[in-house]
């Protein structure tokens, strides 16, 4: 069975890709070079997966079947699930991150990205415009990307989420990891598994990836992401 990463946006998801290509010699696919290609380059097989374009030639390429890869990462749980089959099936993973502090990371990654069109808009703002996607992971794992959610949408994510994952939580990396080796029997590169991890995941300093934000628990903008996202915050805790 081929191992499918559910990546969720500032989970962690550089360090994970990294330390599965490079303290476990895991073959996964990202696009490096254009075109893409049925070739490694730097380790990693040039097809992408982080869009529905790559995978849908993910998907005519026979990828998961063609042995290629032992890992698929995408951000596309529902399309990128679709790759597998009957007798090629994958076991899914993810790093689940406090949705509060993950809508704050992402607000501010994309504000140092996009200053001009976030210079008058703040993240209460935001959060309530067309520009957000609330909700995200519920969404992501129904395949409902717009419209109303209700509490059977959300069931129906908690099933998903209980039966096809391993679930690890995005403030405990490490822990995650471990239990992630254990489970799927990755074996090490010569035999400093742990140590190459605890690098990767110190080199990833990202700013914008915050486990513990800004914003204050309990303050108006706390309770106002949490409203904004209370199936994902219901589903975090679940």
């Amino acid at each position: 069975e081929t191992a499918f990463f559910f990546h969720i946006r500032k989970s962690k998801g550089g360090a994970v890709k990294n330390i599965m290509t490079h303290c476990f010699n895991l073959r996964r696919a990202e696009k490096r070079t254009s075109p893409e290609s049925l070739t490694f380059v730097d380790g990693v097989l040039n097809i992408d997966t982080q869009t529905l374009a790559g995978l849908k030639k993910a998907q005519e390429t026979n990828l998961v079947d063609s042995g290629l890869v032992d890992v698929i990462v995408s951000s596309y749980f529902f399309e990128g699930m679709m790759l597998f089959n009957p007798t090629h099936q994958g076991r899914a993973f993810t790093f689940l991150p406090h949705p509060v502090y993950q809508t704050e990371s992402l607000y501010r990654s994309l504000k140092k990205r996009y200053p001009d069109s976030f210079r008058r808009t703040d993240i209460s703002e935001w959060v309530q415009s067309d520009a957000f996607t609330d909700n995200w992971v519920v969404r992501s794992l129904i395949n409902q990307h717009s419209g109303e959610l209700t509490e059977d949408h959300l069931v129906v994510a908690k099933i998903i989420l209980a039966q096809k994952f391993v679930v690890g939580i995005s403030q405990y990396p490490k822990e995650t990891l471990k239990r992630l080796v254990m489970y799927y029997g990755w074996n090490e590169v010569n035999g400093n598994g742990f140590e190459c991890m605890n690098y990767f995941l110190n080199l990833e300093n990202d700013e914008d990836v915050q486990f513990e934000g800004k914003i204050e628990r309990g303050s108006e903008r706390w309770k106002l992401l949490s409203t904004v996202n209370k199936y994902d915050m219901d589903l975090y805790y679940y």
